[in-house]
């Protein structure tokens, strides 16, 4: 009698261990609108990718190219431009850093190498958004992220990570205006989902994000609407995929 007592007990236990675990074990993601050209939202956002090979096996996978796109908000349907790819610039005498890549005076990119050949320092080359031509080659100039945090309200971004748990499976969006936190977006979410390179909009009214799905999202500092997506595009040709890997700004 006491071993039935005892396999009625274990079975109770794991029916509701099951039942605990999906009820509340599997969080979803969280939900977003599609972005629409009727959300009257414009500008071009500016993003960093990679062009990875579909290997399934390890080494997996294999890093095609890098480049900058750009998606144009304003124009339907939305669709990834190539700014400049690492493969254009393969003549150079120099290796091109696209990881550490920049908006430069809200019109441009800089591109960031290593002059070894003449004087060993730092350069920046600048590359037209509009016609990827390269304009010139520059001495670099020193850099924060803290201006890329700030909007011409003054009001400054607080890092995702610092304001995300991820053990309590806990995301969120957040700015500060002047001594006060103000909250924009929070959801419960895997704990393998983030948000990373956050930026204002140019009248800094919005946020962009990239998470960790391959969406641009896009935020209203006061909560105007429901946060937009746009997912990307990500197959890029036979075989080839893009991956996102961070946001570099918003320009007009």
């Amino acid at each position: 009698m006491s071993n039935r007592l005892l396999l009625l007990v274990s079975l109770s236990i794991f029916v509701a261990t099951a039942l605990l675990v999906a009820i509340f074990g599997v969080i979803p993601l969280p939900e977003y609108e599609d972005f629409t050209l009727d959300n009257q939202i414009t500008g071009k956002l500016i993003f960093n990718v990679e062009i990875q090979t579909e290997n399934i096996l390890p080494p997996a996978p294999d890093i095609v190219d890098t480049c900058i796109f750009y998606i144009d908000l304003s124009k339907e349907p939305l669709t990834e431009e190539s700014i400049v790819c690492s493969s254009d610039l393969y003549e150079l005498p120099y290796d091109i850093n696209f990881y550490d890549a920049r908006i430069h005076e809200k019109q441009n990119i800089i591109l960031y190498y290593w002059d070894y050949e003449s004087s060993n320092e730092r350069k920046g080359l600048i590359i037209d958004i509009a016609t990827s031509e390269i304009l010139e080659q520059i001495d670099t100039e020193f850099y924060s992220n803290e201006n890329n945090r700030m909007n011409v309200y003054g009001e400054k971004l607080i890092d995702p990570w610092e304001s995300s748990d991820y053990n309590s499976r806990s995301i969120g969006i957040y700015y500060v205006s002047r001594t006060e936190t103000l909250e924009v977006f929070n959801s419960k979410a895997p704990s393998n989902y983030y948000f990373e390179s956050l930026h204002w909009s140019p009248d800094g009214n919005y946020i962009v994000a990239n998470d960790s799905e391959n969406n641009l999202i896009i935020f209203s500092k006061n909560k105007s609407f429901t946060p937009l997506k746009i997912h990307l595009k990500t197959e890029f040709s036979d075989n080839e995929n893009i991956e996102m890997i961070n946001v570099l700004g918003w320009t007009n």
